[in-house]
C-alpha cells in the first residue's frame, strides 16, 4: 500500500521539462500515464517552429524576406511542420522497433519521439538571444560580425551542439523504455534509417552524376 502511495506521489511531482534531462525513462512513462495527445502535439508543434528557423540559418533569407517575415513563416508553417514529422519520424522508428522485437504500440512510439522533441524546446530559447544579438546576421551566410557577435555565436553554435547529441541520447533511451528492449537496439533504431537513407542518396547520386558531366 505505501509503496502504490510513493509511486503516485513520486509521478505527481516529475516535471517533464526538467526531469528528461537526466530521467528520460520515467519522464516518457509519465507523459504517457498523466498527459493527454494535446501534450504531445503541442511539443512537436513549437519544436517544428524551432526546427524551421534552424533549417533558415545562413541561408541568405533577409536578402528576399526580412526578419518579420522569417518568423511569421516559421510560426505559421513550424507547428505543421512539426506535426507531420511526428508521425512519419514515429513511423519509421515504430516499424524498425517491431522488427527488432520491440512491444510498445505506435502510441507509445509518438510519445517517446515526442519526449525527445522537448530537449528542442527548451534548447530553442537560445533562439531570443540569438535575434537579439545576431539579428539578421542569423540568415546570412557572409555576415561581417562584431567581435561581442562571434564570440556569443560561438556560445550559441556549442548549446545547439549539445542539445542535439542529448536530444539523440533521450530518443534512444525513450524508445528502449517504451518498447522494452536494450538501448543497443533503440541505437539502431534511430541511426538505421539514417544510414539507409544516406546510402540510398550515395547510389542515386552515383547514377545521376555521369550524366552530368
Amino acid at each position: 500500500m505505501h509503496e502504490i502511495e510513493n509511486e503516485e506521489n513520486q509521478s505527481q511531482h516529475v516535471n517533464p521539462w526538467t526531469s528528461v534531462w537526466l530521467h528520460p525513462r520515467k519522464t516518457v512513462q509519465y507523459v504517457m500515464e498523466c498527459k493527454t495527445s494535446s501534450f504531445v502535439l503541442f511539443i512537436v508543434a513549437i519544436s517544428g517552429v524551432i526546427h524551421l528557423l534552424d533549417q533558415a540559418v545562413d541561408n541568405d533569407l533577409v536578402e528576399s524576406w526580412n526578419i518579420a517575415a522569417i518568423l511569421l513563416v516559421a510560426l505559421i508553417v513550424g507547428p505543421i511542420v512539426g506535426v507531420v514529422g511526428l508521425y512519419i519520424a514515429s513511423g519509421i522508428y515504430h516499424m524498425f522497433s517491431l522488427m527488432l522485437g520491440g512491444m510498445g504500440t505506435y502510441e507509445q512510439t509518438r510519445t517517446a519521439y515526442a519526449v525527445s522533441e522537448i530537449i528542442i524546446v527548451v534548447g530553442g530559447i537560445v533562439w531570443i538571444p540569438n535575434l537579439l544579438i545576431l539579428g539578421r546576421g542569423n540568415f546570412i551566410s557572409d555576415y561581417d560580425f562584431t567581435m561581442g557577435q562571434t564570440a556569443w555565436l560561438v556560445i550559441s553554435l556549442i548549446i545547439n551542439f549539445i542539445v542535439g547529441i542529448w536530444s539523440l541520447v533521450v530518443v534512444i533511451a525513450t524508445i528502449s523504455e517504451v518498447h522494452r528492449f536494450s538501448a543497443w537496439k533503440a541505437t539502431l533504431v534511430v541511426f538505421l534509417p539514417i544510414i539507409i537513407l544516406t546510402v540510398i542518396v550515395i547510389f542515386i547520386v552515383g547514377l545521376t552524376a555521369p550524366a552530368l558531366f
